[in-house]
């Protein structure tokens, strides 16, 4: 192939991209974003011949079409929707499937994929025998040859999460619902795949209720390394080799291609899935999360109005010194939201906008606890967290404290389904655990949770998760402490986000944080007293 000649597959994708614009759908076209994704329409874009069907995939069953949710309410882009309500006098249980195919797969490259989806449960979905499901198919030498199959039900996630995870002190108005990511690993069977067709359906459906559907509005498929669990026949097992690294500083390693044996000056959505972090594993926590849509109806960086969505695939980009790992954002979340300014009050009637906020963030890459660290009291009277951003996402979306800053009351009730909203500059934050964001893996509680940011000392923020079937909060082995953050050999000190429970993020910085950031007000201590 001539170099810089894009192939066919790429101009493809570009092509779809060109329709998204054209027919003004905002959010939804991240096709081409990140090389990995093997689905050629990740959000559903309408097909031109047929709008009321999603380009490449097919449809059966109890399976509908078009924008999800209200537009004047929420942002949540196109998808698909499984209603799992019995209809009679319909003699069979509802059920209903949307598939894709892939095609070009070949073992020469890639036997490990990892099929994705992001999707909503409304709170009266329900199946009988956890029959939610992903599927893979697995075809060679011709479409019609099928080889094999496997099948994995994510019905358990959805039901641990809706207990997990709730929070009675939410904003009711949307509903407890919020957006998740489900997933299967697998690995191809036979060294002839070379297609795949991907489904995501349901069956048995039983729920009697209205507000019983299941939403998916992002359907991806990327080739992964091989898991370190996997024992291939007659092969020992190998654990992830660091010596084949680039160490970056801290814990931060760069994957190094072989064309490219030299670190690059920085970060983006072209790489960011060869920027890996050591814990437990090697992951790559900011890979697909370095892309965003600008959508209309935002301000933009300099305060005008959007009228027309446009894409921003550099909405994040890293960079590191010696001493820090520096994180360049436009603030603009890559998942859906409420619909702000809140004109039907949906939530709280918040009058602000959405606004691109171009921001750097400086992360020590060795972060120290300190001997100084004061911990909030109730109100955060004792300032031991400032007013606005403490720390950062991986999507460069920021964290604030617990607190509505006018009024310093619990800010939990004031939150969309993804657990944001924007400030009166207009800044978009998380006051407590971002449900939607994307993280290296799906965080479905059957081990220790992700990374998914990093308070502003540097310490690493993960999910809520800290071994199969055991939140963070109610660990007795190892309590997180009145700032949520505890110690283990794997992490060293690091936070755990809190579900329904105080302070949600992080309740006071363990370090220090980094003075580049923001000029932090010195903490008071329990009598009020500042701390020097």
């Amino acid at each position: 192939m001539i170099p810089n000649q894009p192939d066919r597959d790429t101009m493809r994708r570009h092509w779809v991209w060109r329709i998204g614009i054209t027919l003004g759908l905002g959010f939804g076209i991240l096709a081409f974003a990140e090389p990995t994704n093997l689905v050629s329409n990740p959000h559903f874009l309408p097909n031109p011949g047929a709008p009321s069907l999603p380009l490449d995939f097919t449809m059966s069953g109890n399976v509908s079409y078009g924008e999800l949710g209200d537009l004047t309410r929420e942002y949540s882009g196109r998808g698909v929707r499984f209603d799992s309500s019995l209809q009679p006098p319909q003699p069979h249980l509802p059920r209903g499937r949307v598939s894709t195919r892939v095609t070009g797969v070949s073992a020469l490259h890639h036997r490990w994929f990892r099929l994705r989806i992001r999707a909503l449960a409304q709170p009266h979905f329900a199946v009988k025998q956890d029959e939610l499901f992903l599927q893979v198919e697995f075809f060679g030498t011709s479409p019609a040859n099928s080889l094999d199959q496997i099948k994995s039900r994510i019905f358990p996630q959805l039901r641990r999460e809706r207990e997990d995870l709730k929070d009675p002190s939410a904003n009711q108005r949307l509903g407890q619902a919020t957006w998740r990511t489900y997933e299967m690993a697998f690995r191809t069977p036979f060294p002839e795949v070379d297609s795949l067709i991907l489904s995501a359906g349901f069956s048995l459906g039983i729920a009697q209720q209205p507000n019983a559907e299941f939403w998916i509005n992002e359907f991806r498929l990327e080739p992964i390394p091989t898991p370190t669990h996997f024992r291939p026949r007659h092969h020992p097992v190998r654990s992830d080799d660091l010596s084949n690294l680039l160490h970056l500083g801290g814990r931060w390693y760069y994957h190094p291609s072989p064309e490219a044996r030299v670190a690059p000056a920085q970060f983006d959505h072209t790489n960011a899935h060869r920027l890996l972090y050591l814990s437990d594993r090697l992951e790559a926590p900011f890979a697909d999360n370095t892309s965003a849509w600008l959508r209309d109806g935002y301000y933009d960086a300099r305060g005008a109005l959007v009228k027309q969505a446009r894409f921003l695939p550099e909405n994040v980009v890293i960079q590191f010194t010696p001493r820090h790992m520096i994180v360049h954002s436009h603030n603009l979340p890559n998942h859906p939201t409420a619909f702000f300014p809140d004109l039907w009050r949906t939530l709280d009637g918040n009058p602000n906008r959405i606004q691109e906020i171009l921001s750097t963030w400086h992360l020590p890459l060795d972060p120290t606890p300190s001997t100084l660290r004061v911990a909030m009291t109730p109100g955060n009277q004792n300032q031991a967290l400032p007013g606005g951003p403490i720390g950062v996402a991986v999507n460069g979306v920021v964290f604030f404290n617990p607190y509505d800053l006018e009024r310093n009351q619990d800010a939990i009730w004031r939150l969309d389904r993804c657990c944001g909203h924007p400030s009166p500059r207009s800044q978009y934050h998380y006051h407590k655990y971002p449900v939607c964001i994307k993280s290296p893996w799906s965080d479905d509680g059957n081990q220790h949770s992700p990374l998914i940011g990093f308070a502003f000392d540097g310490f690493p923020i993960y999910g809520p998760y800290e071994s199969k079937g055991e939140l963070a909060k109610n660990s007795t082995p190892n309590p997180l402490n009145e700032f949520n953050v505890h110690h283990d050999a794997d992490r060293g000190w690091h936070y755990h986000v809190t579900p329904g429970a105080f302070p949600h993020i992080i309740g006071g910085y363990w370090g220090t944080a980094d003075p580049n950031n923001h000029r932090t007000r010195r903490p008071r201590d329990r009598r009020g007293r500042t701390r020097r």
